[in-house]
């Protein structure tokens, strides 16, 4: 009977401290969209058109976890979600003591946190949509299918693309970036982390101006390419005198050149691939 007892109890506190629940949401006429989550996945795929048109559809799965009633208390209290839309540009961000609510709404975890939260998006888009897509912990960012231009940023955790069009920016801080176009960049896009490796799939006929930076891997291409000379950074003023510092980042035209794609790693490889190679 004391074991029974015990084991009530426990499921009690269990069931207490932690709550999931699942919300649809479904905005027409989306032009833009920007996702600022903070503990969680992303993912993003593109609808073929039909009855959804330029409709986004999405499932967010949230969880709130605390070593006690109370500290769930806390969270249901401080963790929300804000939704904006404004015309054709939709804003989904995760809210919580951490965000400055400044210009940039920027993100500062101050000392130990008495409960943890996840939210994790599973978005569909039409195909031209814009992404702005950010996260930071427990966090992977998916995209599959689009033609829109992008900025998509990950703390801790990969980023991965496929069969996407548009030019835009990807970084992360720990985790690799893997992208695989459809359709070659036509305007400037870059691609950083800090620990991983860059693996980048093109078409066949890419034309580009490339600039390569690692320092604990190596460069590669299946591509041809040709030497680019790069142009030296601005100069600082030292003690009366100008200094110029190199980024020591390696050059090379692809084809006749065209739109500058930077890779950017510390600890990892970067590999710019023709996808039928």
């Amino acid at each position: 009977m004391r074991a029974l007892v015990l084991g009530l109890v426990l499921a009690t506190a269990l069931y207490a401290a932690d709550e999931k629940t699942t919300e649809h949401k479904t905005f027409s006429g989306v032009r833009e969209l920007v996702i600022d989550n903070v503990s969680g996945f992303i993912e993003v795929t593109a609808t073929s058109g039909g009855t959804t048109g330029n409709s986004v559809e999405m499932e967010i799965d949230k969880t709130l976890s605390g070593e006690s009633a109370d500290r769930l208390a806390l969270a249901k209290k401080e963790i929300s979600l804000s939704t904006t839309q404004e015309g054709g540009l939709v804003r989904l961000l995760v809210d919580g003591p951490f965000r400055c609510h400044c210009s940039e709404n920027s993100i500062n975890f101050r000392g130990h946190q008495v409960y943890e939260f996840n939210y994790d998006f599973k978005v569909r888009v039409p195909r031209d949509v814009k992404l702005e897509l950010r996260t930071v912990n427990n966090s992977r960012i998916t995209v599959d299918g689009t033609a829109g231009d992008y900025t998509i940023s990950n703390v801790n955790g990969p980023i991965e693309m496929k069969n996407v069009e548009g030019s835009g920016t990807i970084r992360t801080v720990n985790g690799g970036v893997k992208v695989l176009y459809a359709r070659n960049p036509t305007g400037a896009t870059s691609f950083r982390t800090v620990n991983g490796s860059l693996d980048i799939g093109f078409r066949p006929g890419l034309n580009a101006d490339v600039k390569m930076k690692t320092m604990n891997g190596g460069l590669y291409t299946d591509f041809d390419v040709a030497a680019l000379p790069l142009s030296a950074s601005p100069p600082e003023t030292r003690n009366g005198k100008f200094v110029w510092s190199s980024r020591r980042m390696t050059g090379v035209r692809i084809g006749r050149g065209g739109p500058e794609l930077q890779f950017e790693t510390l600890n990892g490889d970067v590999m710019i691939k023709n996808r039928e190679r």
